[in-house]
């Protein structure tokens, strides 16, 4: 496809040249520097999202989408504006590695109003599960050779000079470590290893790898060893080398539980960090990283179909992001909460409640139509419980008890749930106290407390929801047994993963307890998957990530059978007299329900 050009012209007047002017393009520079004030910088009008290639392969393969192209010249990079797959964007070629990606993405934003950073590329392939071809979209990546070379002490053993170990398992002498960057929001910026993509651009491109036209084979004849697959999820990393060595390649896998290695991805996303930019990445393995059974290195056979491949899913991420409004007006925000997660059928009955007591619950338990209507008429207990936990402070207003379902170890059944208002440390302390009083007086093993975090919150953990954003059956209670059943097969074995589902809300929420998170993200990542398979993509289902403060008052009813360690968590003005009349009540509730023993 033949390019027409058109360029900017003098500093301070933007005059567009005819689409068919073959003049060259101009050079944009800065004016020069007056007294003590720093230079202004001229900036291109318009906002648009960002299109980062490396080199002249990946630049092939992505300079044909675009429409409409005028080119800017700065400082010898040519950054091109147009249109692709409907939106307004500027693509550019970093240039290959570490240094010139951060300088030249720097220079962009300087130059240019950009929303997002998408990069568009190849890699080199380090999980052995994945194929020459496969398009991977990582959630987060990290430089690699920031690192310490450690001195050898004897042979074979090495030594760290005080104050820069490595933070990761060593390659013989070489020891990454993490790497510093301030932003304007963060000045003065802890450590960190990994640089994350954008959480709603990575759903974007979930819902685009759905529609991707990936491509096994060229217009001569070649082939890629096996359809093209995209892996949305999972980690990249990024240093100057390029990388063709199989031990190090398995050492990167193991060691960063990585997918893909470059030269460019880290540095842009390093930048894009510090900017305040949103960022994603696309890149396709174009080799095996030495890993392969070639005798050399594949990138030469297979680095267009790759780059082809990236830019199609490119392609279907822009078509997606126009039906997405990424950028609409934000609704008013709902009132700040704190919700607390509890159950009203104790499984701890035993020395607390009369046999007859112990087997209603049990019944109550094994007969799924009876539990809901049992725990909605505690709804107005729970209220009461709080009231009394906070001295009278939470009213019936106030307080709203919500019917959920929880799943957990393999188990199902309905459950309720508490919202109470505001999100200060205040109102926090306050949640605590009423989840202390409803597992006291529900003899519940544990209580979930959780609220929005405050800024900079260092104690929150990330919420994975799962929302059906339009009328639909793909989320309800008649499916809970099966999307459950999807996410324990996804589970690999961990029994002990456990869901809230909110029926009046088509939303599933599961906490990231276990590997920072990793786990849940990647078990509803492929629940996510699965249903837009199963349902040919037509459920308009959607899948956020969100920070959350926690809580989770507990008691050992067999280590402490009075008790004492919600007492503990109880304001000192609460009285076990108080609760204990409560329990009562509950005893009394229980008295209401009679279930017929099971056939």
């Amino acid at each position: 496809m033949m390019f027409s050009r058109m360029v900017l012209v003098l500093p301070g007047v933007m005059a567009i040249l005819a689409a068919c002017q073959t003049a060259p393009a101009q050079e944009i520079s800065a004016p020069t520097m007056i007294a003590e004030a720093l230079p202004a910088v001229q900036r291109v009008p318009g906002k648009r999202l960002a299109i980062a290639t490396a080199y002249a392969p990946e630049m092939a393969a992505m300079k044909p989408l675009l429409n409409h192209p005028v080119e800017y010249r700065i400082d010898g990079v040519s950054f091109y504006t147009g249109e692709m797959g409907g939106q307004d964007v500027v693509l550019f070629k970093t240039g290959v590695s570490l240094v010139n990606a951060t300088m030249n993405t720097q220079r962009l934003l300087d130059h240019f109003d950009v929303t997002e950073i998408i990069v568009s590329g190849v890699a080199g392939g380090l999980d052995p599960e994945l194929s020459i071809g496969d398009v991977t979209v990582p959630r987060r990546w990290a430089q690699y050779n920031e690192s310490v070379y450690m001195r050898e002490t004897a042979p074979g053993e090495y030594t760290t000079f005080p104050g820069v170990a490595p933070v990761l398992p060593a390659f013989e002498f070489i020891g990454p470590r993490e790497v510093r960057i301030a932003s304007a929001d963060d000045p003065d910026p802890a450590r960190q290893v990994w640089f994350d993509a954008d959480p709603t651009l990575l759903e974007v491109a979930q819902r685009a790898a759905l529609r991707a036209e990936l491509k096994q084979c060229d217009d001569a004849g070649l082939c890629l060893p096996a359809t093209p697959e995209v892996i949305v999820g999972g980690s990249g990393v990024t240093g100057s080398i390029f990388m063709d060595n199989a031990r190090f390649r398995d050492y990167l896998h193991e060691t960063f539980d990585a997918q893909v290695a470059e030269m460019e991805t880290a540095a842009i996303a390093m930048v894009a960090h510090s900017n305040n930019v949103p960022f994603l990445a696309f890149r396709s393995l174009s080799d095996l990283a030495g890993g392969g059974h070639a005798q050399q290195n594949e990138i030469e056979a297979f680095e267009h179909l790759a780059a082809i491949n990236s830019a199609a899913l490119v392609l279907a991420f822009l078509t997606e992001y126009g039906a997405t409004d990424m950028h609409a007006q934000a609704a008013e925000p709902s009132a700040p909460y704190c919700e607390l997660n509890f159950e009203g059928i104790t499984g701890h009955a035993e020395g607390r409640f009369s046999p007859a007591r112990i087997a209603t619950l049990e019944a109550l338990q094994a007969d799924p139509e009876a539990t809901g209507p049992f725990q909605d008429s505690l709804k107005s207990l729970a209220v009461q419980i709080a009231s009394v936990a906070t001295d009278g402070a939470v009213s019936a207003d106030e307080a709203d008890v919500l019917s959920v379902w929880g799943g957990y170890k393999g188990v199902i059944r309905t459950s309720l749930a508490m919202r109470l208002p505001g999100n200060t440390d205040e109102d926090r302390a306050r949640a605590v106290r009423v989840g202390a009083a409803l597992g006291y007086v529900f003899v519940q093993e544990s209580v979930l407390v959780q609220c929005a975090p405050l800024d900079q919150d260092a104690a929150s953990m990330a919420s994975f929801e799962l929302v059906e954003t339009e009328t639909g059956t793909t989320l309800s209670p008649e499916t809970l047994p099966s999307v459950f059943g999807m996410m324990l097969g996804q589970a690999r074995g961990y029994f002990d993963l456990g869901f809230t589902y909110y029926p009046d809300e088509d939303r599933f929420s599961t906490l990231g307890f276990s590997e920072g998170g990793d786990l849940e993200r990647d078990i509803v990542g492929a629940v996510y998957d699965d249903l837009q398979v199963l349902t040919d993509a037509e459920t308009s289902l959607s899948l956020s990530e969100i920070p959350v403060w926690l809580s989770n008052p507990t008691n050992d009813w067999d280590a402490s059978p009075d008790g004492a360690g919600y007492v503990a968590s109880l304001a000192p003005d609460t009285t076990r007299e108080e609760l204990a009349a409560l329990r009562a009540a509950y005893g009394l509730a229980i008295d209401q329900w009679s279930v017929p023993a099971s056939e």
